[in-house]
């Protein structure tokens, strides 16, 4: 494909190049590293796992950990916590605000280093969105063949009209990869398991634009 390079299309080139970097993940990896870096905490606040059964003394899969936010609010649930993450850097956030009341590794949700049925719950909160649309199968997989049978997967992403979007499926900021779901996407990802329910959650701001995400439960059959 050729492109001609000119003022007119000059942004919509560099849009396109942006977003061709950020498709594989190994360069959203660099980006995630700078994040973390630069700001240890980038997400503060107590995490809302409310819609989450999960019990004291559960072992749960924080996969996507990011700085340990939802992994502190399922500790405090009693859960039994290890958290991955595609970031090093965030991972060493992790460690250095939970320590060993949890166990932290580096890892890819599309190759989870886990045996099959290792965790009674799995949570994802905010990574899917980052997984390529071509690597979604692969990593929604990954979630499901570790959860034991009978077990659930706890999926919170951002949706359709949220107002990072701007009325866009994906987009791309800083090096990594946004996605904004509807009920469907989540239904064709995991229709071969048993979507328990699928929650629309809208949080208006100050600014007058809203939040918009989908809080899913998925069954792993018996």
């Amino acid at each position: 494909m050729i492109i001609a390079y000119s003022y007119v299309n000059r942004h919509a080139l560099e849009l396109l190049i942006d977003r061709t970097l950020a498709r594989g993940m190994e360069p959203q990896k660099e980006a995630w590293e700078r994040l973390y870096r630069e700001q240890s905490r980038p997400w503060r606040g107590v995490a809302d796992v409310s819609f989450m059964d999960v019990r004291p003394g559960e072992k749960v899969l924080d996969a996507g950990c990011g700085n340990g936010k939802t992994s502190a609010a399922l500790i405090e649930a009693g859960a039994e916590v290890t958290g991955t993450d595609y970031s090093a850097s965030a991972v060493e956030s992790c460690v250095k605000l939970l320590g060993d009341r949890a166990e932290f590794l580096v890892a890819d949700s599309r190759d989870l280093p886990f045996g099959d049925g290792s965790f009674d719950a799995v949570v994802s909160v905010h990574m899917l969105e980052h997984v390529p649309a071509e690597d979604s199968r692969r990593a929604a997989s990954e979630l499901m063949r570790v959860l034991v049978p009978g077990g659930r997967l706890y999926l919170r992403c951002f949706a359709e009209g949220d107002m990072r979007s701007d009325g866009k499926k994906e987009d791309v900021r800083n090096g990594i990869l946004y996605r904004y779901f509807s009920e469907d996407d989540i239904r064709d990802l995991f229709g071969q398991w048993d979507v328990v329910s699928i929650v629309h959650r809208d949080e208006p701001t100050r600014f007058g634009t809203v939040r918009r995400r989908l809080e899913c439960v998925v069954g792993k059959p018996l």
